[in-house]
């Protein structure tokens, strides 16, 4: 009888050996969420900061810094062309400039004008002089605008350049406006490039002009406000797009995604991208319609991967 309950539980033993092996060396299943690839409409854009202006108008600035004497005009005041906006203290200028020292007390003040005009008809939207005080040379003293169509000034970036275009759309906000989205049209772009600073950061960037569409206008929009201007460069029809979240990278800096066969199993593929976009990257070749592909692929390691599906 011993006999026979030693058999048995070695019998027992065995068994669960060989069990325990099998679930040692069975693939381990990892738990994913899939995207689904669908053909779709897919907007490229570029990204621009800018300022609300009024289209019609313009900067008055003086040649070298100047002592404003007298003030002959305000702000929300008419003016015509060759009017006066004010008169310079010539010799207060020449004091201020010699007390200031280096560079500016040699500069030579007898090219000073006794009075500064405007140079076109409008309403001074902006005077930026006081009576005693030093105006500056590299800000505009005055803003005189001759209408009251707005539009929007933006700079874009050096990389970005080649894909604007005159008459492309543009879509535009801010967090001072009263709506979500104003529209308008790219009508001009600049000729020569210029740096921009961001604090004692620098980078070469084109100056662009938005016209927005006049329907869309209305009084949140003031002259000097921040905004944000999405151009939209090309709209690709029945494109692919694969979401950030489902590109991998591996050491070799090679971007990879899992696309899942059936329920069970997912197998990487190294697809050709293209440009990148708001929402994700754009497919040129080796996937289509209809692939499903795993989401946050860092959690998987293997060429092949036993997957559940959740």
């Amino acid at each position: 009888m011993k006999k026979y309950v030693i058999l048995l539980l070695g019998t027992l033993a065995a068994v669960g050996l060989i069990f325990g092996v099998r679930a040692a060396v069975a693939p381990r299943e990892v738990a994913v969420t899939l995207h689904a690839l669908e053909a779709q409409s897919v907007r490229q854009t570029v990204e621009c900061n800018g300022k609300v202006q009024l289209a019609d108008s313009r900067e008055v600035y003086v040649e070298l810094p100047c002592v404003a004497r007298e003030i002959y005009v305000k702000e929300g005041q008419h003016v015509n062309k060759g009017d006066a906006l004010f008169s310079v203290d010539v010799e207060a200028t020449q004091q201020v400039l010699s007390q200031l020292g280096g560079s500016v007390s040699n500069v030579n003040t007898e090219s000073l004008h006794s009075t500064v005009t405007a140079p076109v008809s409008g309403t001074v939207k902006a005077l930026n002089v006081q009576k005693g005080k030093l105006a500056d040379s590299t800000a505009p003293c005055a803003v005189i605008s001759s209408g009251s169509r707005i539009r929007v000034a933006v700079t874009v970036r050096e990389k970005y350049v080649s894909r604007i275009a005159v008459g492309q759309a543009v879509e535009v906000s801010g967090v001072a406006f009263k709506k979500d989205l104003y529209h308008g049209t790219i009508t001009q772009i600049g000729e020569t490039a210029h740096q921009e600073y961001v604090g004692a950061v620098s980078e070469t960037v084109v100056d662009a002009v938005v016209a927005l569409d006049e329907e869309d206008v209305d009084a949140s929009l003031r002259s000097g406000l921040n905004a944000r201007a999405t151009v939209v460069t090309d709209v690709l029809e029945n494109a692919l797009l694969v979401p950030y979240n489902c590109i991998g990278q591996n050491e070799e800096g090679q971007e990879f995604v899992y696309v899942c066969k059936n329920d069970a199993t997912a197998v990487r593929v190294t697809p050709e991208f293209g440009a990148e976009c708001a929402d994700g990257v754009l497919v040129l070749s080796g996937l289509a319609p209809g692939d499903r592909l795993v989401q946050n692929p860092e959690a998987l390691s293997d060429t092949t991967v036993s997957v559940r599906v959740e």
